[in-house]
């Protein structure tokens, strides 16, 4: 049975504890030629097309029918990142809350994904722009017929790395709209950090941020681990290799590898994240540097390290 990320009776009690979003719905990103990057994601992940019109396509798990990517034929570099709204009170709160911030809102004046009832759009202090997303009445999980393939697997929303100078600016940010940290590395000086992992959900993170200038470093999916391996095995089958992997992350506890798409778009391909809990308090990551990106040792090419959309 595929898995369900998206409950669909939070109420008010349970938006307590759980807090407004239920987590990353989608991401979006543009590519200089929609149709090249179609047949890419497709033939990499087995995605199938829910929507394509206007210079955008939406691509959505063949397990499940949940949109989970977007490309637009905008360029290079993420377009923004989707989360979810657990309710249509949480959605209106959020708003009302970014009104009195002072934070700039869009509302319904672009594209939003199929299955929307309503979104927001937001652009961060670093200049990542953020969807909020409300989608009461997705149609239930179910798989798309006709559309399995070599690769074909239950493509999930994972996460994204965010790069700027001003870790805490972003991270104060992102506590506006509902997020909590879970894992941090202080600045040397102790008056803000050098990286910050941050949560909507009880995933150890959808938001990773780090030092650096500003963008985006990656978009991750995540698979059930056994397709994570079956998913190496098809690089081999499409003769693409990864820029970086397979490895385990320390922070998620996580498999992952990086591959990057025909225009330089960086993506990770991740097993599914380690679970801390609703109210897991944030710690202090104390490993040395190279343990961070990968328990076993090999570290990332200087690519990786110089290099993001």
């Amino acid at each position: 049975m595929p898995r369900i990320d998206h409950p669909v009776a939070d109420t008010a009690e349970t938006v307590q504890w759980k807090g407004p979003l239920a987590g990353t719905d989608h991401t979006t990103i543009r590519v200089p030629d929609l149709s090249t990057a179609v047949a890419w994601y497709r033939s990499l992940l087995g995605l199938v097309v829910k929507e394509r019109a206007a210079g955008r396509a939406f691509l959505a798990s063949p397990v499940t029918g949940r949109v989970v990517l977007a490309l637009t034929e905008t360029g290079h570099g993420l377009e923004y990142v989707s989360f979810r709204a657990r309710t249509p009170e949480v959605f209106q709160a959020l708003g009302a809350r970014l009104d009195a911030d002072g934070v700039a809102v869009q509302q319904r004046k672009f594209v939003a994904r199929p299955g929307a009832d309503d979104a927001l759009r937001i652009t961060t202090p670093a200049g990542h722009d953020i969807e909020i997303v409300l989608a009461t009445d997705d149609a239930p999980a179910a798989p798309v017929d006709g559309e399995y393939r070599l690769g074909s697997a239950d493509v999930r929303t994972s996460h994204l790395q965010l790069r700027t100078p001003d870790v805490k600016g972003l991270t104060d940010f992102l506590s506006i709209i509902g997020f909590r940290s879970s894992m941090f590395v202080p600045s040397p000086d102790g008056q803000g950090y050098f990286m910050q992992f941050m949560r909507a959900n009880d995933l150890h993170h959808q938001v990773a941020i780090l030092t650096g200038k500003e963008g985006t470093h990656h978009v991750a999916l995540e698979v059930d681990e056994i397709d994570f391996w079956a998913l190496l095995d098809h690089l081999t089958v499409l003769k693409r290799p990864a820029e970086y992997g397979p490895v385990r992350h320390h922070e998620g506890n996580l498999l992952s590898f990086y591959i990057r798409d025909p225009f330089g778009n960086r993506l990770e391909l991740a097993s599914t994240m380690e679970k801390v809990g609703y109210d897991y308090q944030p710690v202090a990551d104390g490993h040395q540097p190279w343990y961070h990106m990968n328990m076993w040792g090999p570290q990332p090419p200087e690519s990786w390290e110089n290099e993001w959309m």
